[in-house]
């Protein structure tokens, strides 16, 4: 039995300069960190004495001795990659619901990579599982999109992401004192937009708008690469606002009027700064205040939306049970 965790990611700066329709000519630089809210898998070879059917279980059940016919595009292509063909027990679960701007679909894939190798006895390195789900998302399943999710998910941590013209990655931590950390966990939280998005149209779009919104982006990204090491939390604030008034830019559908009346209520408290996560249209707005007004504001806008506070996780993809049963017949 197999039981693993992959946390979910929040990607403040450098948000579609990692498509490879803009990296393959630009290069991309993308800031942001994992948190305490994780796809869960659990996995094992299931037993011949039961039968020889494999069950699995996410937002449905599935009984079946066939992977390539499971329904979930996602579950078949990471079986039919591994050529996993015994029966297993597969049950995929997660904190935080799907389409809600935190990399979810990416997770998932990392999650289900990560146990299949440790359930094989294949390397599990953190580069190995970004390319699988790469792999999987984005040549088998043809699904828009960039590469900082899967590479989030993979990695865990406080980071930037370098992602060279042919593809190639770097993820290094960003260089900051402990004490940093601290204050930035202590100024940061997350706000439900109270929707959740199909995002394939609007990361379709991410594609094809124009080149110099993108390149405006990486240049914060840049500019937020530098306050981070300076550890000026107020300048991050600002350049979260300066990179969330270039994402809009992308799409008309990324600010729906229920983003921008939320947008309104969060700046009249006074916070330093917010971003849309994800493609746009939905899901978690992150929110950067003066960590001695944070308790207070979560209070406060809590009466009218869903709040989430978060730790930085730094593992990345992680067992929290491997276990082998030898009596068992597999």
């Amino acid at each position: 039995m197999i039981i693993n965790r992959v946390p979910f990611r929040v990607s403040l700066f450098g948000g579609s300069t990692d498509y490879k329709s803009f990296y393959s000519k630009y290069g991309s630089l993308c800031l942001g960190l994992t948190i305490d809210k994780y796809v869960y898998t659990s996995m094992r070879f299931r037993p011949k004495v039961v039968n020889h059917e494999s069950v699995i279980a996410y937002s449905k059940l599935e009984r079946l001795s066939d992977h390539s016919l499971v329904e979930n595009p996602l579950i078949c292509e990471a079986l039919k990659k591994f050529n996993l063909e015994k029966a297993i027990d597969l049950h995929l679960f997660a904190d935080i619901p799907s389409r809600t701007g935190l990399g979810g679909s990416s997770t998932c894939c990392v999650a289900l990579c990560h146990s299949i190798r440790n359930l094989l006895g294949l390397p599990t390195d953190k580069k190995l599982l970004a390319m699988d789900a790469i792999d999987i998302e984005r040549n088998i399943l043809k699904e828009p999109g960039g590469i900082q999710d899967q590479i989030w998910a993979a990695y865990g941590g406080l980071n930037s992401i370098e992602i060279k013209k042919d593809g190639n990655f770097h993820v290094k931590p960003l260089p900051v004192t402990q004490e940093f950390i601290r204050d930035f966990e202590s100024s940061l939280f997350l706000v439900y937009t109270n929707t959740q998005r199909d995002t394939s149209d609007i990361a379709a779009s991410h594609e094809v708008r124009n080149v110099t919104t993108r390149l405006s982006i990486k240049k914060i990204a840049k500019e937020a690469y530098r306050a981070f090491c300076s550890e000026n939390i107020k300048t991050i604030g600002d350049l979260m606002m300066e990179t969330w008034e270039q994402k809009k830019k992308i799409s008309k559908h990324i600010c729906t009027p229920e983003i921008k009346r939320l947008e309104k209520f969060l700046l009249s408290k006074k916070v330093y700064g917010i971003k849309l996560l994800g493609s746009g249209g939905g899901g978690f707005i992150a929110v950067l205040c003066n960590r001695r007004d944070k308790e207070k504001l979560m209070l406060s806008i809590g009466k009218k939306y869903d709040v989430l506070d978060l730790r930085v996780q730094f593992n990345g993809a992680e067992n929290i049970l491997e276990e082998k049963n030898e009596n068992i017949i597999y």
